[in-house]
């Protein structure tokens, strides 16, 4: 299994309030990003709690021989969502701020894949040369489209289409979107913040990973969301569970 990853402020932001955590721990390998947000860099401050107080959970609940990944995924939320808000009310200039999450935690020793997601943060997956989101965007336009009231086309332009309505700090009580999937060889998993998928459809970020293989995906993702404007911080990680001996023809 072998792990690629990058984060880069984009074109138009002053600072990176997006981060990500890559860890490992015997069979279990933890990935994340989030995306904060937040004025006067609280959101880099957001972002920056939920994955250190993850890492640091992650690290003590693997070691356990009881260790259950969507327990560990709720809980750590939890975790995290109190100490934001707490950091929040002790800091005038961080009230208000949140986070996205999107994770991954993927059991080896059962072939097991775990992920969890709040906001419009995401983790697709890529297998037999088709890309799927896993993931559900917690926005304004993505519930209008479920309920049939706008198209995507008209969720592209849409002027409330940057409204999160699920976010980590934002609420005393939040809850993340958890799935289970089984991990097969070849598969290749993508977590990325929204800084690539405003600017880069799903058929080109398909055709990039197709072309360039995963180990120089996450670069030309990053440069072809900054050649499309690059109006936000842009984070990405690409997970690829090839089998050796296999041709990356991808």
């Amino acid at each position: 299994m072998n792990v690629f990853f990058e984060t880069n402020k984009g074109l138009m932001r002053e600072n990176n309030e997006d981060s990500f955590i890559v860890e490992e721990y015997d069979t279990y390998c933890l990935y994340a990003v989030a995306d904060g947000m937040g004025g006067h860099k609280a959101g880099e401050v957001a972002s920056s709690i939920v994955i250190e107080e993850m890492s640091k959970y992650f690290i003590s609940s693997a070691e356990k021989k009881d260790f259950k990944p969507p327990l560990f995924i709720a809980e750590s939320v939890r975790m995290s969502n109190d100490k934001i808000r707490q950091e929040a009310f002790k800091n005038e200039e961080c009230l208000g701020m949140g986070t996205t999450l999107a994770m991954a935690v993927i059991d080896k020793a059962q072939n097991l894949i775990y992920i969890g997601n709040i906001g419009d943060s995401r983790v697709y997956l890529l297998r037999n040369k088709e890309l799927k989101q896993i993931t559900s965007d917690h926005t304004y336009v993505n519930e209008l489209m479920k309920e049939g009231k706008i198209s995507p086309e008209e969720a592209k332009t849409h002027p409330k289409r940057n409204v999160i309505t699920r976010a980590l700090g934002s609420e005393e009580v939040v809850h993340a979107d958890i799935f289970e999937l089984e991990l097969l060889d070849n598969d290749i998993l993508l977590l990325c913040t929204d800084g690539l998928t405003t600017h880069v459809s799903d058929d080109r970020i398909l055709e990039i990973i197709n072309e360039y293989g995963p180990s120089q995906s996450v670069k030309k993702l990053i440069q072809q969301a900054n050649d499309n404007g690059g109006t936000d911080n842009i984070t990405i990680i690409i997970v690829d569970n090839m089998i050796r001996g296999e041709t990356d023809d991808r």
